[in-house]
């Protein structure tokens, strides 16, 4: 069987060799990366905010999460696994025309381009969009979902990832961040 090839890297181009190893190495090429850590999770302060976290089942607020993420390469994009304290959220990415990544959570998609910026990963949100099928159907800014997300280099096999969801009219709706440690890479 054919190795697939790292999205990130394709994705990043002549940007790649940028990024510090750590965040290399959790988008490096081979069939399958671990990693785990403990991350602070927060939900948005309103009730809407919050009523909405319940409602996609995210994961609970909490100072110390133990969490898991597996990644499983295939030819065209990547499964990713997350678990917060057992409650798992599960996303497949890919790259789209454009040398956008895509990021696929139930029927909405969201687009980025992605940047290396000394060393860490920066992704900037492009687009949001429900998608069924061939359907693709843009959301409106004013209401779409926004997705801030960083890794930086944290040591030799770990990243301080950062990322928050906020919703237009309802604010900050999940923020995780902390430090992972990459556990194992298997070709």
């Amino acid at each position: 069987m054919r190795e697939p090839q790292a999205l990130y890297a394709d994705v990043l181009g002549s940007a790649w060799p940028e990024l510090a190893e750590p965040v290399r190495a959790i988008h490096a090429a081979g069939r399958t990366v671990r990693a785990g850590g403990r991350l602070r999770i927060a939900h948005g302060r309103n009730r809407a905010a919050r009523w909405l976290a319940r409602l996609l089942r995210l994961p609970r607020a909490s100072e110390r999460a133990d969490t898991r993420l597996i990644v499983t390469r295939y030819a065209g994009g990547e499964q990713w696994h997350r678990t917060f304290d057992g409650r798992r959220i599960d996303t497949c990415q890919y790259r789209a025309g454009g040398g956008a990544l895509c990021e696929r959570f139930g029927l909405l998609e969201f687009r980025f381009q992605l940047a290396a910026s000394q060393g860490s990963l920066v992704m900037r949100q492009t687009d949001a969009a429900l998608h069924w099928g061939a359907v693709r159907l843009r959301l409106p800014d004013v209401c779409a979902p926004r997705i801030d997300a960083r890794e930086d280099p944290a040591g030799a096999r770990r990243i301080q990832i950062h990322v928050r969801v906020t919703v237009p009219l309802i604010g900050p709706v999940l923020t995780y961040d902390g430090p992972i440690d990459i556990e194992e890479t298997a070709a």
